[in-house]
């Protein structure tokens, strides 16, 4: 397998409507092996990572707090706020929110109350809708993933910080030695230039969606929140990955705790031959999906991997001709990538 092949698959799989534009890495050796952009993409187009943000940020935020045991991944949401937790949830902790373990549902639609409050105080009313909330099933009982477990995750991760969730995330690839992905607040400054950006198609009450958060829950807390809202461009997402793979592996344990599970404490794993990162990963691989039609799978034993950035919903939500791309690209990736070894 070749390059040629790889170029030729990703630009037929944009062609035939997969997404407007799109960008594919192959990582190895500290280093990309291969970047291909096709569609309106070049090689440094930013892309809203979406669901990215749960292993790239919250992640490895959750696991600095652990490390300094101010936010224990085994304190529970009772140590942690008290009364203010209700009994259904007391027992909740941090590696089960983590995890996808928490018990809590998929999705709720926060953003319709929390739009119609003052920004400074949507948080306070996220984290009670979220103690209210009932739980789906048991903490710890399976693991059904979760974007609101994340956002409890996120509120968790602000207060042990004593500040926002994108300059806590700064700091840390600061000590890492990266320089981006980047959160992008609303109302502040692009650090890009807005062409470098992959729009999003609209949604209600937002006609155009380019350099803000798609996800409605992350853009009504100011673009900033963690399950979603960073940004970036593929060899920023594999350069912050790297360093995570050397700096923290802990991220990369199978949750042993929870009946069932494929996840770690922040990432998901190959589910098979019908796995979207292709039949044919190597063992020990992890990654994540997004919404917006983003992916990373890395192999953080031998520090290969592949990053797929696209712009899927900029052709609807619905638009489901990805997830076919996926599997046949990371299928020749995982041979070139080996080939290569």
């Amino acid at each position: 397998m070749s390059e040629a092949a790889l170029r030729q698959a990703l630009e037929q799989g944009v062609a035939s409507g997969a997404a407007p534009a799109a960008v594919l890495l192959l990582w190895a050796k500290g280093k990309p092996l291969s970047i291909l952009a096709a569609g309106q993409a070049d090689e440094d187009t930013v892309f809203d990572l979406a669901s990215l943000t749960k292993p790239l940020a919250a992640a490895p935020l959750s696991l600095e707090l652990d490390r300094e045991g101010v936010v224990p991944w085994d304190a529970t949401l009772y140590d942690l706020w008290g009364q203010a937790v209700p009994e259904d949830k007391e027992e909740i902790t941090p590696g089960q929110l983590l995890a996808h373990a928490a018990g809590y549902p998929a999705y709720q639609p926060y953003f319709q109350a929390m739009d119609q409050q003052p920004p400074a105080q949507r948080r306070a009313l996220l984290r009670s809708m979220l103690m209210n909330e009932p739980l789906a099933h048991a903490p710890g009982s399976r693991a059904l993933y979760s974007d609101l477990g994340y956002m409890a995750l996120g509120l968790l991760l602000e207060h042990g910080f004593a500040t926002g969730l994108d300059e806590a995330f700064t700091a840390m690839q600061e000590r890492l030695g990266v320089t981006g992905p980047r959160y992008l607040p609303v109302g502040q400054p692009l650090p890009w230039p807005k062409e470098r950006i992959a729009p999003c198609g609209s949604l209600p009450g937002r006609p155009r969606i380019h350099g803000q958060a798609e996800d409605e829950n992350c853009f009504s807390l100011g673009g900033v929140a963690g399950h979603a809202g960073l940004f970036g461009t593929a060899v920023q997402v594999a350069a912050h990955m790297e360093a995570l793979a050397g700096d923290m592996p802990e991220l990369f344990a199978k949750d042993r705790a929870t009946p069932d599970t494929g996840r770690t404490f922040g990432f998901d794993t190959p589910s098979g031959p019908d796995s979207l990162a292709g039949p044919n990963p190597p063992l020990g691989t992890v990654g994540h999906l997004g919404f917006t039609g983003c992916s990373l799978w890395w192999h953080p034993a031998s520090g290969r991997g592949v990053v797929l950035l696209t712009n899927r919903v900029a052709l609807g939500r619905d638009n489901d001709r990805l997830n076919p791309l996926r599997r046949s690209l990371h299928q020749i990736a995982w041979q070139v990538l080996g080939e290569a070894a």
